[in-house]
């Protein structure tokens, strides 16, 4: 008998638990896509962003650009909404934004949308309302407040925040496709507002 296939089956063996490791690495471990593993899994079309920019790709994430249209919170609660290719933002002014991405998030996939260090230092906060659930597709919306004491400028099409981009087990129930709630956001485009009813006092 040939040594030649034992040994090919003991090169096998060795190697099949690398492979297996390394397919573990790459699309089930724990944790946020870097880089390369964006680059891989919109390549494969595991992971889908539309108007997207290769340079926007960060180590751990990836960066968003402020879209077009705008809407723009009035002192009664009530919303201006309007497009423009830049606007100012004075201090204490509250306005939504769009970005000019638009998300698909796969099954096992969700997504957490947050500040700049570069506009944080300058007073802008983007709030904290930025989970994107597992199956959620659409332009990301973004709360703005100018926090600072001086006014600042959005100019459409510039970097605004950050996506980061978080593996998970495959969901039951995606995003547009609750059973028991509503997926008020599904397929968003512009700045879309709350869908909460009577939220606003007066």
């Amino acid at each position: 008998m040939s040594i030649y296939p034992l040994i090919l089956l003991y090169i096998s063996l060795l190697i099949s638990p690398i492979i297996l490791f390394g397919l573990y690495l790459v699309f089930l471990s724990p944790g946020n896509l870097v880089d390369w593993q964006m680059r891989l899994y919109l390549a494969l079309g595991f992971l889908r962003v539309d108007n997207l920019e290769e340079k926007a790709i960060q180590p751990n994430s990836l960066d968003v650009h402020i879209g077009k249209h705008f809407a723009k919170q009035r002192s009664d609660g009530s919303f201006e909404e309007f497009d423009a290719d830049e606007m100012i933002l004075a201090p204490g002014d509250f306005v939504l934004g769009t970005t000019r991405e638009y998300f698909y998030f796969p099954n096992t996939i969700h997504g957490y949308l947050q500040g700049k260090s570069s506009w944080a230092r300058l007073g802008l906060y983007v709030e904290s309302a930025g989970l994107f659930d597992s199956g959620f597709e659409g332009e990301g919306v973004v709360e703005l407040t100018n926090q600072g004491k001086a006014p600042l400028k959005l100019i459409a099409g510039k970097p605004i925040a950050q996506m980061i981009f978080m593996r998970n087990l495959p969901v039951t129930h995606p995003y547009g496709k609750k059973k028991n709630s509503k997926s008020n956001y599904q397929g968003q485009t512009g700045a879309k507002q709350s869908a909460l009813d009577e939220a606003v006092a007066g």
